[in-house]
């Protein structure tokens, strides 16, 4: 059976993932492996036993990573989570096998890729952090159309190097993002694995269609 990774939030003293992450790997069915920052030398090492990785949702990301002052992010993911994860990405891209990031993790992805955020979309560019409509404009992923999701916190600002948009809310809000020269390197600013709505279940489909 294939294992899918999946990072996870931390404090000082303990790790941090919503069981429904976990339950959608199993319903798709893999093996869920849930990984934390001091994990990850030892799943470099062990890169091919693992199908494929989720990038979590999270807090904010430090500014400090794309080169700009913290004017209004409230709930920093520790740097070490960031930077851990980082390195997850520049390995998990070598091979070629799928990557998902969601929220936070597409947030970090497009930062590992130059590009920047916004620190707040909610005070910052007044976007709904309640269900909202959606349109799909690319469909590499999904049927060109409207689909209702949710999102929240920070946002994409400046397309990291490479990025393509494949969705975006009426505010122009940035809510899907892909790695054109990349078999599945797909970020979502929404949450798929508790908003489980059309746009989301295809998108685990497609995830799961991925998965060798």
């Amino acid at each position: 059976m294939k294992i899918v990774g999946i990072t996870c939030s931390i404090d000082e003293k303990k790790l941090y993932l919503n069981r429904d992450y976990t339950t959608v790997i199993i319903n798709l069915g893999f093996i869920p492996l849930i990984i934390s920052p001091d994990m990850i030398e030892k799943i470099l090492t062990h890169i091919n036993k693992i199908s494929a990785l989720i990038i979590s949702g999270g807090g904010d990301i430090n500014p400090n990573f794309y080169g700009e002052k913290n004017k209004a992010c409230k709930n920093l993911v520790p740097d070490e989570r960031v930077l851990s994860e980082m390195k997850l990405l520049k390995a998990f891209i070598e091979t070629g096998k799928p990557i998902l990031g969601i929220c936070y993790g597409m947030q970090l992805m497009n930062i590992f890729l130059g590009g920047n955020l916004y620190q707040n979309i909610e005070t910052q560019i007044k976007h709904s952090s309640d269900n909202h409509e959606i349109q799909v404009t690319d469909n590499f992923l999904f049927e060109k159309g409207q689909y209702i999701v949710n999102s929240s916190h920070q946002a994409i600002k400046i397309l990291g190097n490479g990025l393509e948009i494949f969705c975006m809310a009426r505010d122009e809000v940035i809510e899907g993002v892909y790695l054109k020269e990349h078999p599945f390197f797909v970020g979502v600013q929404w949450h798929p694995e508790r908003h489980m709505g059309e746009i989301s279940l295809n998108l685990w489909k497609s995830f799961a269609k991925k998965i060798k």
